[in-house]
């Protein structure tokens, strides 16, 4: 039995000078590695796991370092964006021409008929992200009515998405002032109580102007459905607001909101709403998250509306 690990090692041998005169380099490794493991087990050792394969463990060290190396470029560009343009806060609901990363949820409360109250989440709003130096997408989350206490039963209307093209814009020291094209889309994804049952194209003009601590943001659009135009209609809709940077990071505002109704069952009427309302922020958060919030009362000032004193609710997480 001892000469056994001798014999063994001297075939390996014989075995490996004959592998020489073979043209199939991967046979000599193969039977190397075979007569070693017949080796150490005949001598009653264990025989050792073969190395790990080297180029895998780089080739998932690449995808990562490529993934991280995408995220930082990604941020680094839309922080770049920023820069380039005023650092106002969002007013309540005037539409922002400012390119932003930025998750949004609102909420409105207004009060209806026989004492009820008719509840809004989403308010058309959702995540926001730029995808170029001049580009901005927003991915919005379906508002959800619910009427409370004694009214239909809620559901969700339909889902808001919206393209920002910025076309020029100066930072606080170079101007202070955006000027911004916004496509805005409705796919009809809501209920039939609640969703327009056709998408809507909204093609808007937004524009600002800033002096020191105080700013003008204005948006000018056209509600264009794509079908069902008797029923839904056209509206032009032209909204301002007027706002300042006060300090403890609080930014009062007044703003305008307006609809004039071209075509459909409220064709030659129009709406007009004045809303006050109060910022604050932005509070820096953890890694490089902030968070910023408003609130406001829309109020009827015509005599034609389709709601009146409604309170609005907003948070905001940019990033």
């Amino acid at each position: 039995m001892r000469l056994t690990p001798r014999i063994i090692t001297l075939a390996c041998a014989g075995l490996l000078l004959a592998a020489k005169a073979r043209p199939d380099d991967r046979w000599p490794k193969e039977m190397s590695s075979a007569c070693v493991a017949a080796t150490e087990i005949a001598a009653g050792r264990d025989c050792p796991a073969p190395p790990e394969d080297p180029s895998a463990q780089e080739s998932d060290q690449k995808v990562k370092d490529r993934k991280r190396g995408f995220l930082r470029s990604w941020f680094r560009m839309a922080a770049e964006t920023e820069a380039k343009q005023p650092d106002w806060l969002s007013p309540l609901a005037t539409t922002s021409g400012r390119l932003k990363q930025e998750l949004r949820y609102d909420i409105w409360d207004q009060p209806a008929a026989q004492g009820n109250r008719t509840y809004q989440f989403g308010g058309g709003k959702g995540l926001e992200f730029i995808t170029s130096s001049r580009t901005q997408i927003l991915t919005g989350i379906p508002t959800y009515t619910l009427h409370s206490p004694n009214r239909p039963p809620g559901g969700f209307g339909d889902l808001p998405l919206m393209l920002k093209f910025r076309i020029a814009s100066g930072e606080r020291g170079e101007g202070n002032y955006l000027l911004t094209f916004i496509l805005g889309v409705t796919a009809p994804t809501g209920s039939r109580r609640y969703g327009a049952g056709d998408a809507v194209l909204t093609p808007t003009l937004a524009f600002g102007k800033g002096w020191g601590r105080f700013d003008v943001q204005s948006t000018v659009g056209l509600n264009l459905p794509a079908g069902a135009t008797a029923k839904l209609g056209r509206q032009f809709q032209w909204n301002t607001a007027f706002q300042y940077q006060a300090g403890w990071k609080l930014w009062p505002e007044l703003e305008v909101n307006s609809t004039f109704y071209t075509t459909g069952p409220n064709a030659g009427d129009k709406q007009v709403f004045l809303t006050p309302g109060l910022g604050f922020g932005r509070v820096r958060l953890r890694k490089g998250f902030r968070f910023s919030s408003a609130a406001g009362l829309q109020i009827a000032v015509t005599k034609f509306h389709t709601y009146d004193h409604r309170w609005m609710f907003s948070q905001r997480v940019s990033f």
